[in-house]
């Protein structure tokens, strides 16, 4: 499967996903920035859900920051998928440091805006393509914890993600859509025609900001 860009994987997201929609109550969409945010939109508009974004930052392993091992979420959790990989030094700094990075998102998606109350709803997770899915596992994960809002249902709606990391991401979901799950899998982008990044005030006007 090639898609054309971002946008063509919202709309066929958008369609596999709108014979679950009526079952869902309170519906929202929580895009990943930064793809995710395109790929939302074209849900959003499809379906006629609202959506914000939910920020995610990968940790990645120390000398090979590319390699995550873990993410942390805006909300403070943190995931480690492999802590032997790293010492409990490097994860706080590096959280730290990241949570520094949520701040200026929270400012340029959100406004500086906390999240929208969450208790009660369907919860749909929408990013453009996954790798070893460690910050939308870590998304997920946020709201297992004992003291998060206690949603009705976890979706998510990924464009593409390679066969495992689908099959561990579908664990943590209550219903799980992908396009692609190829076995063979080097990067997301080769799954796009386009995949050049929108600048910021694109994605600031998908979002209702501009």
């Amino acid at each position: 499967m090639l898609l054309a860009n971002r946008a063509e994987a919202g709309r066929k997201l958008a369609e596999e996903l709108r014979p679950l929609a009526s079952d869902w109550p309170d519906p929202i969409i929580l895009a990943l920035p930064r793809g995710g945010i395109e790929v939302g939109a074209e849900i959003s508009r499809s379906l006629s859900i609202p959506m914000t974004v939910f920020i995610v930052r990968k940790i990645g392993a120390p000398g090979n920051p590319e390699y995550a091992i873990g993410a942390v979420a805006e909300t403070g959790t943190v995931v480690v998928s492999d802590a032997t990989l790293a010492e409990e030094r490097y994860l706080q700094r590096t959280k730290d440091a990241e949570l520094k990075r949520i701040e200026r998102y929270k400012e340029l998606y959100r406004n500086g805006e906390e999240l929208p109350p969450l208790e009660g709803r369907t919860l749909i997770f929408v990013d453009d393509g996954v790798a070893t899915g460690a910050t939308l596992k870590a998304a997920l994960k946020v709201f297992r914890q004992p003291d998060a809002p206690r949603p009705v249902k976890l979706v998510v709606a990924v464009a593409v993600a390679p066969a495992r990391s689908a099959r561990e991401i579908a664990k943590l979901a209550d219903e799980a859509v992908f396009l692609h799950t190829p076995a063979l899998f080097f990067a997301v982008s080769q799954f796009y025609e386009d995949f050049d990044d929108q600048p910021d005030d694109v994605l600031r006007k998908l979002l209702g900001l501009g």
